[in-house]
């Protein structure tokens, strides 16, 4: 009668198995986290555009205003020589 011998320990085909179960996992992770990381910085990058933009904004509104009452003295001192 033979008796079938039992395998303690690791064998090569459990590494193997690892090894591309390990492979496979990081070829499905590493793009998205790739991409995730893409996406953050893009989003910091038009949070700071925003923020300058509404800062032009904002500079330009005081500069039509100053340039309202600069035209509006005008006016006055030009209607006050006539």
């Amino acid at each position: 009668m033979t008796t079938m011998k039992e395998e303690n320990g690791v064998t090569g085909s459990m590494v193997l198995i690892t090894v591309f179960s390990v492979a496979l996992v990081l070829l499905l992770t590493l793009p998205n986290i790739y991409l995730d990381n893409q996406i953050y910085y893009e989003s910091r990058h038009l949070a700071h555009l925003h923020s300058v933009k509404l800062t032009l904004e904002e500079e330009q509104n005081i500069i039509k205003s100053k340039l309202e009452e600069i035209n509006y003295q005008e006016n006055l001192q030009s209607q006050s020589i006539k």
